[in-house]
């Protein structure tokens, strides 16, 4: 496994990119963020603890990239498995840091961490096995696309787009777990199931 740790270089990018997001959670709280959105006609105010789990997004995605192909490929060790795990430990985190500084700082947009970084996680393992490196844009461009084209009026979001509901939004969060479970599996499986997937 430690060779698979090092590989992956998790054990020196994630804690950095874990504390760049407690510290950017804890800065924001609920400051507001005014997004252009073509459905709504106008400028849409947005949490910018929205697009604070896009830091360990994109850390947990180059980590999971940084693979040695020939070991991996032809190895017996369960690589695949150790990624999911260390996919999951990173959503724990995040939602435990969200509700500690929920409730430390009382800022309920805190409270959306877990569930967006469980959402963009998923996102992220499903669009990494389906299209390699080349797909590191997608989640990071999904909440700039919720707010331009997911706002039926202001305020109101279309539920597919999940990072955009508040807290306690039981169709945010059943979508998000979806996600999550999605991109597990899709990982999981060997990479030649996918046609379009990069070296």
């Amino acid at each position: 496994m430690m060779w698979w740790l090092r590989a992956r270089r998790a054990h020196t990018r994630l804690p950095l990119g874990f504390l760049m997001f407690a510290l950017l959670a804890a800065t924001v709280q609920d400051t507001p963020l005014f997004l252009p959105s073509i459905w709504s006609g106008g400028s849409e105010l947005v949490q910018a603890a929205t697009l604070v789990p896009l830091v360990l997004t994109s850390v947990l995605f180059d980590c999971l990239h940084t693979r040695l192909d020939a070991a991996e490929t032809t190895g017996i060790r369960p690589v695949r498995f150790f990624d999911v795990l260390l996919a999951l430990g990173v959503v724990a985190l995040a939602s435990a840091a969200g509700e500690l500084i929920a409730m430390i700082t009382g800022a309920a947009s805190a409270e959306t961490l877990g569930r967006n970084t469980a959402f963009l996680v998923g996102l992220t393992l499903l669009c990494g096995a389906l299209f390699g490196r080349s797909a590191i844009l997608v989640p990071a461009l999904w909440p700039l696309l919720g707010v331009l084209f997911g706002m039926r009026a202001p305020g109101d979001a279309y539920p597919w787009t999940v990072l955009l509901e508040p807290p306690d939004t039981w169709y945010a969060s059943t979508g998000a777990l979806l996600m999550l479970t999605v991109g597990v599996g899709a990982h999981l499986l060997p990479p030649n199931r996918f046609a379009r997937r990069a070296a």
